[in-house]
């Protein structure tokens, strides 16, 4: 019976009192400092993302100029070829040009010599 007072005492407390609502502010708090700590890794992500697109872009680039560069050289190499035979051609002809004119001055000493030498024993 003791119990069973004490009990029916119990509830009829419990029944009897008013509930208040939390003091929130240190509920309030706690929210606002994790709102601000997801906004923050929020931004953070935003700025890594913008990061990492910058450098696939870059990298991109980079690519596409050692294409370009490629071609370039590959240009340049068949220009240098050409003007490489181009200049050994020009000094076969200045070479070919020098031996022709060695040989017209041998031609005409050969040419006046015979004519002395006739002219000579002729007359």
């Amino acid at each position: 019976a003791v119990v069973s007072t004490q009990s029916t005492g119990e509830r009829e407390e419990l029944l009897g009192k008013q509930f208040t609502a939390n003091d929130n502010s240190d509920t309030i708090l706690a929210l606002d400092a994790a709102l601000s700590f997801n906004d923050k890794i929020s931004h953070s992500n935003r700025g890594m993302d913008r990061m990492l697109d910058t450098g696939a872009q870059a990298l991109k680039q980079l690519r596409d100029q050692r294409g370009t560069l490629g071609a370039i050289k590959n240009r340049m190499s068949g220009i240098a070829n050409s003007l490489g035979l181009s200049t050994t051609v020009m000094k076969l002809v200045e070479r070919r040009s020098d031996q022709d004119r060695y040989l017209f001055y041998i031609g005409c000493f050969v040419t006046l010599a015979i004519m002395f030498l006739l002219l000579y024993y002729v007359l």
